[in-house]
């Protein structure tokens, strides 16, 4: 009796020992993967360890018994924290919650990657099933189903109060969180993973800009009207677009020495030529933010932090470059050699005004490299299309590329690195996938030579713009940085800048800006090619004016000094995009370049 007695005592200790325990371990193990739990303080600490409290708590009584709540509990923490390590190592990004929109997309690409474990991520594993075999020794059990159900509400409800208030003006005041959106990895460092995802759950959805009205953003769209005669004529230029999948010229951090010249072709170009700086709002992934900001003059900079305007705002028809081409008389269409629910592009591309998609289906028999279409099959499509279209039409070409997409150090039978990094005979992991990746930009270099000599034989004239999405991830172009010498701070700015190149088979007025960003560089394409702007360009030109360069990381003025993105001294371009993206009720659709009477557009074609 009596040693049953110590028994039960010992037994409750124990099980209550465990229970408090348990979720710090897995806390600070889900922390690990990134960084160090010690990053975080205390208030910090303790509103993270709340929530893995309660879904500890809800696992527990949806099963009735303490010991499945807790292996529960440590799986799903477990998981997450080893999801975001991973899309870190893809994109250099931490985990946000729009992410759950791109599931598909991101795991139709992951086989690509590899991602590096060393000893110290083997021993969270390990770590994790340690807690998760101790959890199940928790002998407590609740059977009564009325009680189970009131503390499954309780608890239910006190989950959706957390989740709505830990990112609310009095929770970041009273904790000491930290807002800054447009850094992510560092607020995750300093919020804690769980913290830091559910505190960006109410970024799902854009908050009206301070001051916004439909009179006031009529009265800053005053002034800049969208032109009716902006319509094809024999002069009018084909217009071909190449988003070049993490296309970037790493000769930004500094001088490097290498067997050969990778983008000798691009280097040498000078006549009918405009090559210059493009600065991004990403870098690694998320493609698509690069072709909202291009193909609609929108920032990312208005936006939270990691969001997607193609999955999250994009939900019926919207203004953009294809739109306004489409009302001019052009044929649109829209490439990506790769999977069509990519992004929801099959879905966006004809809100945006495309007439006709061609997606990986239409690629087939195409040329590869490492299971990705090639450049030059990518580009031999954009003059089949040409050569396929009537005489006089006139077409804008949208092409979005793979064949740079990450994975540069997955094994494949049909590529080999044809670059060497001869200042580092140590080859290192880092150090092959840097040469890849120069053998990749070396192919592409190759492809728009084809490109443009082909166009060059043809009497229709026609402009052609590269530019890239985004830099590779960390992995790639930490290698050029390190042989530099580059600061953390210097890292951060150059590693948000990819080359542009429009190139004409005509004579054209070369002056343009050395420095641009892709909210700006749909316009400048526009007056090359000479055809008129919508109301929305007019603006920006003016607003390019004052601030070459807006980005969700940067903004510089007109003579050239950087700083952080300050949207309050954007509040008129704020408002505009507003309208443009989120406010289908009142939107200016003529200044946006898509008459009132026809902005409904019918599902385009697919080959």
């Amino acid at each position: 009796m009596k040693r049953g007695f110590h028994y039960k005592i010992k037994s409750a200790v124990l099980n209550g020992l465990l229970m408090i325990l348990i979720p710090i371990g897995t806390l600070c193990l889900t922390e690990f993967w990134t960084h160090v739990p010690q990053d975080l303080k205390p208030p910090i600490f303790l509103a993270n360890l709340l929530i893995y409290y309660l879904v500890y708590l809800f696992f527990s009584f949806l099963w009735g018994k303490f010991g499945p709540g807790y292996v529960c509990g440590t799986v799903l923490f477990g998981i997450f924290g080893f999801a975001n390590y991973l899309v870190v190592c893809f994109r250099s990004s931490p985990i946000v919650p729009w992410d759950l929109y791109s599931i598909r997309t991101a795991a139709s690409v992951a086989g690509n990657y590899k991602p590096e474990f060393d000893r110290e991520h083997v021993w969270i594993m390990l770590a994790l099933l340690a807690l998760m075999l101790l959890g199940s020794r928790i002998g407590i059990s609740c059977k009564r189903k009325k009680l189970r159900l009131g503390v499954l509400l309780t608890v239910s409800i006190l989950i959706v109060g957390y989740v709505s208030q830990i990112g609310s003006e009095k929770a970041i005041e009273m904790i000491g969180l930290d807002t800054t959106l447009f850094t992510p990895n560092a607020m995750y460092r300093k919020n804690g993973l769980v913290t830091g995802f559910l505190g960006n759950v109410k970024y799902l959805r854009v908050d009206k800009p301070k001051g916004y009205s439909e009179k006031a953003v009529r009265e800053i769209a005053d002034g800049y009207e969208t032109e009716s005669e902006a319509v094809v004529s024999e002069q009018s230029p084909n217009i071909i677009v190449i988003m070049n999948e993490a296309f970037a010229d790493m000769s930004i951090y500094g001088e490097f020495a290498s067997d050969h010249d990778e983008l000798e072709y691009i280097h040498s170009l000078k006549e009918h030529t405009i090559k210059g700086n493009c600065h991004v709002s990403i870098k690694g992934g998320n493609t698509a933010n690069s072709e909202f900001e291009f193909l609609t003059g929108d920032t990312m900079a208005f936006l939270p932090s990691g969001s997607v305007p193609y999955q999250q705002y994009i939900k019926s028809e919207q203004p953009s470059l294809a739109s306004y081409l489409k009302n001019a008389g052009y044929q649109t269409i829209a490439m990506h050699p790769f999977r069509s629910d990519g992004w929801c592009r099959d879905q966006v591309y004809p809100r945006m005004g495309f007439d006709q998609m061609f997606f990986m289906s239409d690629f087939d028999g195409a040329d590869t490299l490492r299971n990705f279409v090639t450049d030059q099959a990518a580009f031999e499509k954009i003059i089949d299309c040409y050569e396929k279209k009537e005489k006089g039409e006139k077409i804008f070409v949208f092409e979005v590329t793979m064949q740079n997409h990450g994975g540069y150090n997955k094994k494949s039978d049909d590529f080999s690195s044809e670059v060497d990094l001869t200042d580092l005979p140590d080859k290192t992991r880092k150090v092959k996938a840097a040469q890849n990746y120069l053998t990749l930009i070396g192919k592409s270099d190759q492809a728009f030579q084809m490109l443009t000599e082909y166009f060059a034989e043809q009497e229709e004239p026609t402009i052609i713009l590269m530019f890239g999405d985004h830099q590779p991830s960390d992995y790639v172009t930490d290698t050029f940085a390190d042989l530099n010498e580059r600061t953390a701070e210097e890292r951060e700015q150059l590693g948000y800048t990819v080359p542009y190149i429009l190139w004409a088979n005509y004579d054209m007025d070369q002056n343009a800006p050395g420095e641009i960003s892709l909210n700006y560089l749909g316009g400048l394409l526009m007056e090359k090619a000479g055809i008129s702007l919508d109301g929305y360009q007019k603006y920006l030109k003016k607003l390019q004016e004052i601030y070459p360069v807006i980005t969700a990381k940067i903004m510089m003025d007109k003579d050239g000094r950087e700083q952080k993105t300050d949207i309050s001294l954007l509040s008129e371009y704020h408002m505009l995009e507003y309208n443009n993206l989120c406010d289908k009720k009142n939107k200016l659709w003529d200044f946006f370049g898509v008459s009132t009477a026809v902005h409904t557009h019918k599902k385009p074609e697919t080959a």
